[in-house]
């Protein structure tokens, strides 16, 4: 996935079409040769709180505001730290594998913790890449905050999973998640090998003992 910020002139170009011209998104987007989606994300982001509008130059101030306070606040953190986090989300793995597998692997590393909050500050532009987050805005517990309830006794963590098992080229090494419905109304739960993409799932459905 690639993404480039858009430039004034774009956000000029934006203006026109979506203030003046009442276009819908798709027709801009098509018209800017730009995705729906990055057109719809500069709307939602950078129109103007005060006035209701999309303005231009209040437009491109914001995100150049935004970007200089991600950049104080991970700058520590390299470009090619970045790329390799991308790369792994897109493979939809979590940040808590990314950064086990990094940790493991010997290579500059950041923790999960952090991932996810350069994800949610759209540092770099990684807002963009929390569509391949398996829970999407689940509730994160604070670190240092034990968690007692649903705790596996003797669990063995991610990170300590053979370096092979991301390459994906060996039959046998399986990924397991269990979803729960509203109010515990049901069960599943999934088993994916990572190489074969073959997957087991089991349902379990509660009864409703003939109430409505």
């Amino acid at each position: 996935m690639n993404y480039t910020h858009l430039t004034i002139s774009e956000r000029a170009e934006l203006y026109k079409l979506r203030e003046t011209d009442k276009l819908s998104m798709s027709v801009i987007a098509a018209t800017m040769k730009r995705s729906k989606s990055t057109i719809s994300r500069e709307l939602n982001r950078n129109t103007s709180e005060e006035y209701k509008v999309y303005l231009p130059d209040t437009a491109d101030e914001t995100a150049r505001q935004r970007r200089a306070k991600g950049k104080g606040r991970f700058k520590r953190i390299s470009a090619t730290t970045i790329e390799e986090v991308k790369q792994g989300l897109e493979q939809y793995h979590s940040p808590e594998q990314i950064a086990g597998r990094m940790k493991r692997e010997g290579k500059p590393t950041v923790s999960y913790e952090t991932i996810y909050q350069m994800i949610y500050a759209n540092h770099q532009e990684l807002g963009m890449w929390k569509q391949y987050l398996r829970q999407k805005q689940k509730r994160r517990r604070r670190k240092g905050v034990k968690q007692k309830r649903g705790g596996i006794p003797n669990r063995v963590g991610i990170e300590n999973r053979p370096a092979i098992a991301d390459l994906k080229t060996e039959i046998g090494h399986w990924e397991s998640d269990t979803v729960i419905g509203v109010n515990h109304s049901g069960v599943v739960v999934t088993h994916v090998d990572k190489a074969s993409k073959y997957l087991l799932f089991w349902v379990s459905q509660k009864q409703n003992n003939g109430r409505d």
